[in-house]
């Protein structure tokens, strides 16, 4: 009995404590309330009267920055409140959170532009630390020591598609408890699958002609198989994009997202309808493996959400934007 209660007790803090925290910049009471701050002085008060949070700064890049803070300290505090054995999962989810601007660093970098950024990753570090100082032609043999391959005449595209490949396949190989694995594997299946999709969207908004899915193809997550993907990435149009996406849990999800997104004229919304179906899939992986991974991998997920909404309602009242022009930016769960 002793023996098969281990794993319960070594969740059991951490779930604990999340558990009490909560997500509260998710819920629409709490976003309407930062809705109503319209100035960067009541923003940071609001959101500093909530439990974990501590944002400072007095024009809108300090404050972007310490969310920044906020979300990585977030999740070093639960990799030291976890068991160990899920450390190595934590370090690669923190490489998703970096991926977006080392794509960016690097696109910059082919261009012959620089663009200062400081991963919070180890890894990621030591690429941008070490082809900051490089020469052009360095690159390529630079991120081959990482698994990376991309050649300074690489396409944006393949930037994006090589690092989204590196990111996932860390997170798919990081090592996690027993228990933990299958909430590991569909997490990770559910990434592919939006990512697959997102990719897809992107296309077609860009008008981009590829000679074949093959490139674009990230493989195969828990419900887009590679014949799905084929088909959908010989439709015409969105509207065949997201037609074709009927009888996966997705379509609901984005097919009001794609409604909103012509409503209100901003294709922007639509890719939030990917964000939403991510936070439903860690939400309905929570209670799965509870108390397990799943209310942990919950809590971080949500919270990178948390912090992508702060963000957008920083910038808007930088911009004095309405509350009514902020809110669809917005991704709304829990």
């Amino acid at each position: 009995m002793v023996y098969r209660s281990i794993p319960y007790i070594r969740f059991a803090y951490p779930t604990a404590k999340i558990e009490s925290i909560g997500n509260p910049f998710i819920t629409e009471k709490a976003l309407n309330q930062l809705l109503e701050a319209r100035s960067l002085n009541s923003f940071k008060n609001l959101v500093n009267s909530y439990k974990d949070f501590s944002v400072d700064g007095e024009k809108d890049g300090d404050i972007q920055r310490s969310l920044d803070l906020n979300m990585i300290n977030s999740v070093e505090t639960l990799k030291e409140d976890s068991p160990k054995s899920l450390r190595g999962f934590y370090d690669r989810f923190v490489e998703f959170l970096d991926s977006y601007n080392l794509k960016n660093f690097l696109k910059a970098k082919v261009k012959g532009l620089e663009l200062d950024i400081t991963p919070f990753s180890r890894d990621f570090r030591r690429i941008v630390d070490l082809i900051k100082t490089a020469d052009k032609e360095e690159i390529p043999k630079i991120l081959g020591e990482f698994g990376l391959d991309i050649s300074i005449d690489t396409d944006p595209i393949d930037i994006d598609l090589q690092i989204d490949r590196y990111v996932i396949e860390g997170l798919s190989k990081a090592k996690v408890p027993k228990i933990a694995r299958e909430a590991r594997d569909e997490f990770v299946g559910r990434l592919i699958d939006i990512a697959n999709i997102r990719n897809l969207i992107r296309m077609k908004m860009s008008e981009i002609s590829l000679d074949g899915y093959e490139r674009l193809f990230l493989g195969e997550g828990r419900e887009i198989a590679e014949w799905r993907f084929k088909d959908l990435f010989m439709a015409k149009n969105l509207d065949e994009i997201i037609s074709g996406l009927e009888g996966t849990s997705y379509y609901d999800t984005i097919k009001q997202g794609y409604e909103e997104s012509k409503r209100y004229d901003n294709t922007q919304i639509l890719e939030i309808s990917l964000d939403k179906m991510m936070l439903k899939s860690v939400e309905e992986i929570s209670m799965r493996n509870f108390p397990f991974l799943g209310p942990l991998l919950k809590f971080i997920v949500s919270r990178y959400f948390e912090i992508r909404n702060l963000k957008v309602i920083v910038k808007g009242i930088e911009e004095n934007l309405s509350k009514d022009r902020i809110k669809p930016l917005l991704i709304i769960g829990g």
